[in-house]
């Protein structure tokens, strides 16, 4: 299955996109509405260079500023 708007396109199985479409339904009854297109890819980005012990600090500091730059 292939998902994109303009420039990038993604492959994903059928079985995982079916997997996270339920999961995606169940967390949506709990908090209507989607995340922006910007907002998960950040999410995904932060998760990614979170998660490497060099550049963990760095995250924190883009999480902050991101988190100040949401509420502002």
């Amino acid at each position: 299955m292939k998902t994109g708007k303009t420039g990038v396109s993604v492959t994903i199985p059928a079985d995982v996109w079916q997997s996270l479409t339920e999961i995606r339904s169940q967390l949506d009854a709990s908090c209507p509405g989607e995340p922006t297109p910007i907002v998960e890819a950040i999410r995904e980005i932060a998760l990614h260079y979170k998660s490497c012990p060099r550049t963990e600090k760095e995250m924190s500091t883009f999480s902050e500023r991101a988190k100040a730059w949401k509420q502002g």
